[in-house]
């Protein structure tokens, strides 16, 4: 019994000390001025909109006290809102160290497809559906969908979330992500693609099954155009259901 209660003992005095050490390291940390600022962006293969200058910049302009004040009087939260607030920016996350250290790990935005109403310069959507501006700093490579797509402020519209379920579908398939480069809206809001290799015009129609459309196309694609060529037709007509109608040029 004596050894139960000694054992017992031990680990309390033993959990005592580590809520003691904690405390008086959290007391200590609280004091700890922040000397130095780092900045991680992930992502920059795909996207460069942002640049670790931008985000300092954003970090001073943001009227939270940095460098020069301790760790306590910095507002974690809403430092990483501040720097949110951008568009290019997903997700901001902001820690810190005893060592004085401020660390801020920013997550950009991937741009998708760019839409490009008539007449309008447009902007980008990302896989979420979130709207992107032109920049001055980054063109990136993407799907391109133009033509009369309505668009109206920051809406998202019916055709415009055709566009971005079909764009995420085009992205993530390897054969389609390279051959199709543009999307085209006409007049009836019926659809076009644009292939990249074929001198040929793609007539989706609208978005009704689209996914059996495509596999249509990709079976004509393999087993016909493979054979003939691939500037044997002028139109491949995918409108109706279960039908891959040709124009020979």
């Amino acid at each position: 019994m004596m050894k139960v209660f000694l054992k017992i003992l031990t680990w309390l005095l033993i959990a005592a000390w580590f809520v003691v050490v904690l405390g008086f390291v959290s007391g200590e940390a609280e004091k700890v001025v922040c000397n130095r600022i780092d900045v991680h962006l992930t992502d920059t293969a795909l996207s460069r909109f942002v640049t670790t200058a931008d985000v300092r910049e954003m970090l001073s302009s943001s009227g939270i006290p940095l460098q020069g004040y301790t760790m306590s009087q910095i507002d974690i939260r809403k430092l990483e809102q501040s720097v949110e607030k951008n568009p290019y920016i997903s997700n901001a996350e902001v820690s810190t160290d005893i060592s004085g250290r401020l660390e801020v790990r920013v997550e950009q935005r991937i741009p998708l497809v760019r839409i490009m109403p008539d007449g309008e310069s447009g902007f980008y959507l990302d896989r979420e559906g979130h709207r992107l501006p032109l920049s001055d700093q980054f063109t990136p490579k993407t799907l391109l969908a133009s033509g009369h797509i309505k668009v109206r402020d920051s809406e998202k519209t019916k055709q415009l979330q055709e566009i971005l379920e079909f764009s995420n579908y085009i992205s993530d398939h390897p054969f389609w992500k390279a051959q199709i480069v543009q999307i085209y809206v006409d007049r009836n809001g019926e659809y076009e693609l644009i292939p990249r290799v074929g001198a040929h015009q793609i007539l989706l129609g609208s978005m009704d099954h689209w996914e059996q459309k495509l596999r249509n196309l990709e079976l004509l694609y393999r087993q016909g155009l493979s054979r003939y060529g691939w500037n044997t037709y002028e139109t491949i007509n995918l409108k109706y259901t279960n039908q891959v109608i040709c124009s020979k040029r």
